[in-house]
């Protein structure tokens, strides 16, 4: 036995979109200072800012660093960091001597207003908890149980009454297996008010026979059933029943029984495909 661990894990991005402006006010001035451009590395910080109304959801600041060769603005979020400077090719980046030569534009009023557009990508994973699966490999032990339940019939809680013989029954797996049985079953039918099911058109061997299928999916000495078998395989809804049958059906056409056969499976709207495989016989006719 083999114990399997499976998680689930399900992943959702979410697209947030601002715009944030912050203003400085004294800016050339700050900038400008004797104090500031002695220090290798001025800089002025925004206020922390974010995508989401969240508090701790997200957040943001801008920075503008000051440098005597360089100037560049900063946004950064945890470690992470993303620059708006010169040298990286970004575009409409004014350099601070070009904000002293065109204060009016720039910094009407010693006011520097920056505008910046952030486009944030969350993404979100939904991770279930771990569940085990167990593998039994190559155990069978669920048939062997069916097929025991299918011989004692404990805790049997139908019959099925076939001419002058009651055979008990599980509903659950003559539900499970058959829509026909489902259907009387479901509805408020009088074999699902009184737990009794009267087949008239079946013989009880038969009738043994067709529940050893659903128990089981075998049949004891099936070349002796399957012809009999075939009808009711269809009436109760039993597809791979129904097909295997239909495969010996065709396997064992001869010329006896060549007419009585076909007419069966057409009857019963057979596989077409089967009938490829059925052998060729040669007629006589005098």
């Amino acid at each position: 036995m083999e114990d399997i661990k499976i998680i689930k894990n399900q992943s959702t991005i979410e697209e947030r979109k601002i715009v944030y402006e912050w203003k400085i006010n004294q800016f050339l001035s700050i900038t400008s200072s004797p104090m500031n451009c002695a220090s290798p590395d001025s800089i002025i910080e925004s206020p922390v800012f974010s995508t989401s109304n969240i508090r701790g959801d997200s957040s943001w600041r801008l920075k503008i660093f000051h440098q005597k060769d360089r100037q560049f603005i900063r946004g950064e979020q945890a470690y992470q960091t993303f620059e708006i400077r010169r040298d990286c090719n970004a575009q409409n980046v004014v350099e601070v001597s070009e904000l002293n030569n065109e204060k009016d534009k720039y910094v009407p009023d010693d006011t520097l207003t920056v505008s910046l557009e952030l486009t944030e990508l969350i993404v979100r994973s939904n991770t279930s908890q771990p569940t085990t699966k167990l593998r039994l490999g190559e155990s069978k032990q669920i048939v062997d149980d069916l097929k025991d339940l299918f011989h004692s019939k404990e805790g049997s809680d139908v019959v099925l009454i076939v001419g002058d013989k009651k055979i008990p029954a599980h509903k659950t797996l003559l539900v499970s297996r058959s829509p026909v049985f489902s259907a009387m079953f479901k509805h408020k039918l009088k074999e699902n008010q009184e737990n009794e099911v009267d087949i008239p058109d079946m013989d009880p061997d038969i009738c043994e026979k067709l529940l050893e299928f659903i128990y089981t999916d075998n049949v004891t000495d099936f070349d002796q059933f399957f012809e009999r078998l075939y009808e009711p395989a269809d009436k109760y809804q039993i597809p791979a029943l129904k097909k295997v049958c239909e495969e010996l059906l065709y396997k064992n056409v001869n010329v006896e029984n060549a007419v009585q056969y076909l007419v069966l499976l057409d009857r019963h709207n057979a596989d077409q495909h089967l009938g490829n495989s059925m052998p060729q016989h040669k007629l006589d006719i005098c």
